[in-house]
């Protein structure tokens, strides 16, 4: 995923194109033209289809998140200079929602993602490629991801007494589970010492309590706009901001709700760490309790003012290297 910290300059965007993607193919709406077609997803017949839009800065390409299919896409934008958003599916599926539309086509569908694009140019932010390395660290992130979920899984098998027959077997593949999971971590620890900024990034996260060496290069991938957006867009991507509940006279308890379903585990295990060190969180933890506060509530708390910090801390070494260059 890129980092997505370049605004569009909305009194620029004018016209909108979008994009809804498949495996095979594409559709693609044009708000100017009122054009609608659907082509193989490809980079050569997106390039060929695409070409006349190049440098056109009055112009916004939005697609879906699709898992990878919109990746031949997003390269052509770029290639062609095509200012781009990767949008949320389900931000864009509310959307679709409130327009009460109940119709669903490819056309359909590429009409709506450009009508969203077009009415929220302001705010939406551009898309940017990773870099080679940030990319591939972040597959073998969501690998350990996956591989680490096996594990659990297996574990939990291996504790089951109908599962005694076969825990030889359950076991064997806990260990090579076990195996692949530090091969990955050698991989992760190998490409971050090529490469003196995530190296320099990773070493800042450390220093956050509760943030170790197996969960900083996780939360660099997973997150890769830590250190170039607010604390409440910090904190709102991560999932930990709290949001309000009122009606009327009565006020509700807060939640903290959305983000990216993959970093509340991981700050959760990393405010459990924090709360029992020695750090100004652990004091923090504690006053919260003390205050009558829930173990839980208090450990949302802590993880907020772990990605805040997180955040921080990257940003005051991102103005740092900006002045130096």
């Amino acid at each position: 995923m890129g980092l997505n910290t370049e605004q569009i300059q909305p009194q620029l965007i004018q016209f909108a194109l979008g994009f809804d993607v498949s495996k095979a193919t594409i559709t693609f709406f044009d708000t100017h033209s009122g054009e609608i077609c659907t082509l193989e997803n490809s980079k050569v017949a997106l390039k060929a289809i695409l070409k006349p839009y190049a440098g056109r800065l009055d112009t916004l390409a939005i697609c879906e998140a699709t898992g990878g299919y919109e990746d031949n896409l997003l390269d052509v934008l770029g290639d062609l200079a095509i200012p781009a958003h990767r949008a949320d599916a389900a931000r864009v599926k509310a959307f679709i929602r409130a327009c009460g539309a109940n119709a669903k086509t490819d056309a359909i569908d590429a009409r709506h993602i450009a009508e969203y694009g077009l009415s929220r140019a302001e705010s939406l932010p551009r898309w940017r490629p990773s870099q080679p390395r940030e990319a591939k660290i972040k597959l073998l992130v969501l690998r350990r991801t996956d591989l680490v979920s096996m594990r659990v899984q297996e574990e939990n098998r291996l504790k089951a007494p109908r599962n005694k027959p076969i825990a030889r077997d359950i076991a064997g593949h806990i260990t090579e589970i076990k195996r692949r999971i530090e091969a990955i971590d050698k991989q992760i620890e190998t490409i971050m010492s090529l490469d003196k900024r995530l190296k320099d990034r990773k070493a800042i996260l450390q220093t956050v309590p509760g943030i170790g060496k197996v969960i900083a290069p996780v939360l660099l991938a997973l997150m890769p706009e830590l250190g170039h957006i607010d604390r409440k867009q910090a904190a709102s991507l991560a999932g930990c901001a709290p949001h309000a509940r009122d009606s009327g006279a009565r006020k509700g308890r807060r939640f903290t709700k959305g983000g990216r379903r993959q970093l509340r585990p991981l700050l959760f295990t990393a405010a459990m760490a924090a709360s029992h060190s020695k750090s100004h969180l652990a004091t923090t933890y504690k006053r919260l309790l003390a205050a009558g506060k829930s173990k839980l509530t208090a450990l949302g708390a802590i993880m907020r003012h772990i990605i805040v910090i997180a955040n921080a801390r990257l940003k005051e070494y991102h103005i740092a290297q900006i002045r130096l260059t």
